[in-house]
């Protein structure tokens, strides 16, 4: 049994009055009503009910107070943007990408704490008309945007950009390894890789050109999960102009399923 209850109950045992400070009801030196009594009683209760508020304030508290999640994304800035690759050693340039970021919002009414977003599945649209499962796709956290990391805290009416997937400028894939023989691309045909929070050797995070859809989970310490399903469209083509690359080259919005 958990320390907390044993002393809680020993604390009861304490305070309650013993049974033979209980006149019986039938004795004959009764010959009212006992106030004393009953006011030991309420003095107990009221401990009582103060104590278990005291053990028990934050499990109290949870039922209040609680964070909720909402997603929204857009192919548009800010949630999607052309951001370039750099050398960590010197900021050299590598490549110009356009990254995709989920806007998650607490809609709660207390800080969501060690929030993290959990990848769990990835369908992709078959010319039969129908969704189908990826195996190759590994299940796992995505990174938060701006600080990195998997967890997050984020105060209640604020957001933050959840790193969904990002595409890198073809002909400069193989710089960051990125370079997927399976998929049949041409050296123009774009690839989108999922910021996954490890990268898997088999490279199962990048897929090539279809409609997919990824499946969702947004947890916290103190909010219930939350599930929601991206729907991705990836033509191919690349645009170094962002408006024409939002436009033409990449699709992305939240489903209902």
């Amino acid at each position: 049994m958990p320390t907390h209850l044993i002393w809680l109950f020993d604390f009861i045992g304490s305070i309650l009055p013993s049974a033979s400070a209980i006149p019986s009801v039938t004795s004959p030196e009764r010959t009212g009503v006992n106030w004393l009594l009953i006011a030991d009683w309420f003095v107990a209760i009221g401990t009582l009910v103060l104590a278990a508020v005291a053990v028990f304030q934050e499990t109290i508290r949870g039922w209040f107070y609680r964070a909720r999640f909402r997603f929204s994304i857009k192919t548009e800035p800010p949630d999607c943007v052309k951001v370039p690759f750099t050398k960590k050693e010197d900021g050299s340039f590598i490549a110009d990408s356009f990254c995709i970021n989920l806007w998650i919002e607490n809609a709660g009414n207390a800080t969501a704490r060690n929030a993290e977003v959990f990848a769990e599945e990835l369908q992709r649209w078959r010319e039969e008309g129908c969704w189908e499962r990826v195996g190759t796709f590994p299940p796992m956290n995505l990174r938060w945007g701006h600080v990195g990391g998997m967890y997050v805290n984020i105060a209640p009416g604020t957001g933050k950009h959840c790193c969904i997937a990002h595409i890198v400028d073809p002909p400069r894939r193989n710089l960051l390894n990125e370079e997927v023989s399976e998929l049949n691309l041409k050296p123009d045909q774009t690839a989108l890789a999922f910021d996954v929070i490890v990268v898997p050797n088999h490279k199962g995070h990048i897929i090539g050109l279809g409609k997919y859809r990824l499946k969702i989970l947004a947890a916290a310490e103190n909010a219930r999960l939350s599930r929601g399903t991206i729907e991705i469209s990836l033509p191919g083509q690349w645009y170094a102009d962002e408006t024409k690359m939002l436009r033409y080259g990449l699709g992305v919005k939240t489903v209902a399923v």
